[in-house]
């Protein structure tokens, strides 16, 4: 039954992905062409550090200088940025085990070329970190997709693992609206077990409803909940030996424990919001994947991205309470 199960539950996310990659093909943009668009580049002496599929760029010097340089091993890389991108390929590995798809892997990057993720370290006046969903390409010609972190980053905080789920929901929707993007975001900080959610009542009115959709990070509370009531999924996962020993640079674990509530629900809301927004790209004839960002962030798909939600919700029985005859 639970092997049944999840074919089923594949055979629900490709097969609309498949549909609209082949659209993808046939659009005006080609994957090249998206591509040709370059990295705007930054004043300063830039380093790199390669890390699986991560290119970390730092500066030691000028206006987006690391606030935090020192580097306390043989290497040459600062503390920050190795700690970082271990950060970034333990939150990657692990929402691979835990069957999320990956933004290299999905249908809209891999049409458009990507295959490396760009961390870039600057000056940031305003916010930690910033995701973009636009493929740019790099001046050795590989397309990446560009994550920004502040230049006064302290090894631990997690806007790294963030702003990389910012990167996985663009991978399956369209969506930008803060209490989805945000919340789920922030959610996802919990994977690193390092954060303690408390859960706020699933809406049950318009008011409610209303309330939550003028949320952004806040709105982590209602997505606890409807972890609570939506997913019956043990709480506690039996993590690979090998991201249970990561550590950082001080001697302080990447991962806080094992405990990872409410993936499977997360990853079906995901699955859902990703078929909504193949829907309505038919229906408001706009390209798949190339929605501009006033209608990423449109407030009027708020009902048909909670009833999706919703949907969700209702799928979660059959996929995690089944047993196997």
């Amino acid at each position: 039954m639970r092997a049944r199960a999840e074919h089923i539950r594949k055979m629900r996310i490709w097969l609309p992905m498949v549909f609209v990659a082949l659209l993808l093909l046939y659009s005006a943009s080609s994957a090249a062409e998206v591509c040709q668009r370059k990295v705007a580049p930054l004043e300063g002496d830039w380093q790199e550090h390669r890390a699986g599929e991560f290119i970390v760029q730092y500066t030691r010097s000028g206006e987006h200088a690391l606030h935090t340089p020192a580097n306390t091993t043989a290497s040459d890389i600062p503390d920050v940025i190795a700690d970082a991108a271990t950060q970034l390929e333990a939150m990657r590995e692990l929402l691979e085990y835990l069957q999320f798809q990956l933004p290299l892997e999905s249908p809209r990057y891999q049409t458009q070329g990507a295959t490396h993720v760009l961390v870039r370290f600057r000056d940031l006046q305003k916010v930690n970190g910033r995701a973009f969903d636009e493929v740019r390409r790099l001046p050795s010609g590989e397309c990446v997709l560009i994550i920004e972190i502040t230049a006064r980053y302290r090894s631990g905080n997690l806007t790294p693992a963030h702003e990389y789920f910012h990167q996985v929901q663009n991978g399956y929707a369209p969506f930008k609206r803060p209490w989805f993007y945000e919340g789920t975001a922030r959610w996802a900080e919990t994977i690193l077990g390092k954060k303690v959610v408390t859960a706020a009542p699933v809406p049950e009115n318009e008011e409610d409803l209303q309330a939550l959709w003028r949320k952004s990070y806040g709105a982590v509370s209602t997505w606890q909940g409807l972890v609570e009531q939506c997913d019956n999924s043990p709480a506690e996962e039996t993590i690979p030996e090998h991201l249970s020993d990561l550590r950082y640079r001080d001697g302080r674990p990447v991962l806080g424990d094992s405990r990872i509530n409410g993936y499977a629900f997360i990853r079906q809301a995901l699955e859902e919001l990703a078929r909504l927004g193949d829907r309505l790209s038919l229906e408001d004839g706009v390209t798949p994947y190339r929605w501009p960002e006033k209608m990423q962030r449109d407030s009027r798909f708020d009902s048909d991205m909670w009833n999706a939600v919703m949907r969700a919700c209702a799928y979660m029985p059959a996929s995690t309470t089944s047993q196997e005859p």
